[in-house]
């Protein structure tokens, strides 16, 4: 046996590596830099991108790199991730750090675990030195960037041209930089990758495909009538008493088509709590964790290396949220039409181990009330008429896959806004800017909505009874961090009236407070006219009546996941 499938027996609990695996691992050892993997969804990438990497502290032996920083597109990705790799880790030596940075745990704002596991915004303001985290420090997360192997894993879920154009200015530097990095996907379509490339040159030993066959099947069929059409839900008996024998998960594109099929189905199936769940985006971050906890409790998933099977009905209602990051594998996928990625990504939650079989039934979306939001239409358009002039797809199979997606997408970067990032990026690392005023990573922008009980808060000065909410409750996990096209709708709708500002003030008396509370009906404009005290990076309270822990804000006013 070989020095790698030694280690990958005894250290992953895999007894043959894949061919992929074998191949990155003699590329990373050789410095054999940038490197772009393609590889099927659960093929073991992580893996092969990790084992190579801890083979160094085996052998105690650093000759790629002190540390891995690991970038991935969401935070529930890094969550999972990270919990993944401290498995792994603990087999080897209980020294070696693994910490997560993001918003929600900021852990390691200076990049110097062994192992850091980010998200790409994360990334990119320690890179351009432009984290308030680091206060007076702020060479030093560029500096462990520039001692590590970065790895840029999912790297097709941007989606957003303008985030791809940060991409490749990020690439483009490190390369330049002599810094060694890692690119990992499964669904890229060509076009993205020479525009993500078109800088850098890669030789043919520097892109690897793990082209494998997954012994699994997945038979596709499409439906004529969408899922959902104005507000009602297209649910036959037929298909009813299917969802109710079958592992199901149920995806769509929209939180409110999820939020009513969420209902229909309980409804109809008379099911309990224990037997059904919804996730999306908009629930609290103490919530989706349950959630997400719950959801791979009601579907078959892997438990050391083991199927586990659950008992009973069990049914998943979901928006793209659930396209990665969660392992688990259900025989009944139900899917609203999306872009080819997204069904491929879908479809890896379905029939998703070695052996099993299962059906994809695809539904079209409603021509009407802006239903291709939030993908473009021609991208749908383009993935319908692909599938019915293929109907003997082979999902499962990684050269379909890529034929799907390279046919229907055409996602890339955009040469001049890339330009432009690397201009603002070598200023910010020039100059250190203390905060991230010129540099984002999307064209949209983030707000925070806190959950809170507003209405039982009590008699007396309305302010001053929330900022005691405020104060008591743990605000963090009662937050959902949404777009700020959200906050907006709310507040036009009525259903925001307060802002939190985290600062100290003294009142009129005197009297010191941590916190100020803004009544954001006093002076209101027309309901639609621009408020400029509605805008990113600010934290609005939405109060309890507007949201239900199992479904999440209610009512969803947005087209926006």
């Amino acid at each position: 046996m070989t020095k790698i499938n030694q280690l990958y027996k005894k250290y992953f609990n895999i007894d043959s590596p894949f061919a992929h695996q074998i191949n990155l691992w003699e590329c990373i050892h050789a410095n054999n830099f940038p490197l772009l993997l393609k590889a099927p969804t659960g093929s073991g990438k992580t893996e092969a991108v990790l084992a190579p990497f801890l083979s160094q502290f085996v052998a105690n032996k650093f000759s790629i790199a002190p540390r891995i920083i690991y970038v991935l597109p969401m935070r529930v990705l890094v969550n999972s991730i990270a919990k993944r790799i401290k498995k792994y880790v603990q087999n080897i030596s209980p020294s070696i750090s693994v910490e997560v940075q993001h918003g929600d745990i900021p852990n390691s704002p200076f990049f110097i675990a062994d192992i850091v596991v980010t998200t790409l915004d994360q990334f990119l303001y320690g890179f351009a030195r432009a984290s308030g985290q680091v206060g007076r420090h702020l060479d030093i997360p560029a500096g462990s960037i520039a001692s590590s192997l970065v790895v840029f894993d999912e790297a097709h879920m941007y989606r957003d041209g303008f985030t791809f154009s940060i991409m490749r200015a990020l690439m483009e530097i490190l390369d330049k930089s002599r810094i060694p990095f890692v690119l990992m996907t499964a669904t890229m379509p060509e076009i993205l990758k020479k525009s993500l490339f078109e800088e850098i040159h890669l030789l043919n030993n520097q892109e690897l495909t793990g082209n494998i066959s997954m012994d699994c099947s997945l038979k596709i069929s499409i439906e004529d009538d969408p899922l959902y059409s104005n507000g009602d839900v297209n649910l036959p008996d037929k298909l009813l008493n299917k969802i109710s024998e079958h592992k199901t998960l149920i995806i769509v594109n929209q939180v409110k088509r999820a939020q009513k099929i969420y209902e229909n189905v309980k409804v109809m199936l008379d099911l309990t709590d224990d037997q059904i769940v919804l996730l999306h985006s908009r629930f609290t971050k103490v919530d989706r964790k349950s959630h997400e906890e719950k959801a791979i409790s009601l579907i078959p998933h892997k438990e050391d290396g083991k199927i586990v099977i659950p008992e009973g009905v069990g049914i998943v209602i979901s928006t793209q949220v659930l396209e990665a990051g969660i392992d688990f594998s259900a025989s009944l996928l139900i899917t609203e039409l999306a872009p080819a990625d997204s069904l491929i990504q879908r479809a890896g939650r379905c029939a998703r181990y070695e052996g099993e079989s299962g059906e994809m039934i695809v539904f079209p979306v409603e021509q009407e009330n802006r239903g291709h939001l939030p993908y473009e239409r021609e991208h749908l358009l383009k993935s319908l008429e692909w599938l019915k002039t293929n109907k003997q797809f082979n999902i499962k199979n990684f050269n379909e896959v890529c034929s799907f997606v390279d046919d229907t997408l055409d996602y890339q970067a955009n040469d001049y806004e890339a330009r432009d990032t690397l201009i603002d990026l070598y200023e910010c690392v020039l100059y250190a800017d203390s905060e991230p005023r010129n540099i984002q990573l999307r064209d949209s922008k983030p707000a925070t909505l806190v959950v809170l009980d507003i209405l039982s808060s009590g008699k007396g000065k309305k302010e001053q009874k929330i900022e005691e909410v405020v104060l008591e409750g743990d605000v963090k996990e009662k937050s959902i961090s949404v777009d700020i096209g959200i906050v907006w709708g709310l507040f036009k709708d009525g259903h925001i009236q307060w802002e939190i500002q985290w600062k100290e003030w003294k009142d009129e008396k005197g009297k010191i407070h941590k916190v100020k509370i803004i009544d954001l009906l006093k002076n209101k404009k027309t309901k639609d006219e621009k408020d400029t005290r509605i805008g990113p990076f600010r934290t609005y309270i939405i109060e309890s009546n507007n949201y239900k822990k199992d479904k999440g804000i209610d009512p969803d006013v947005s087209f926006i996941i």
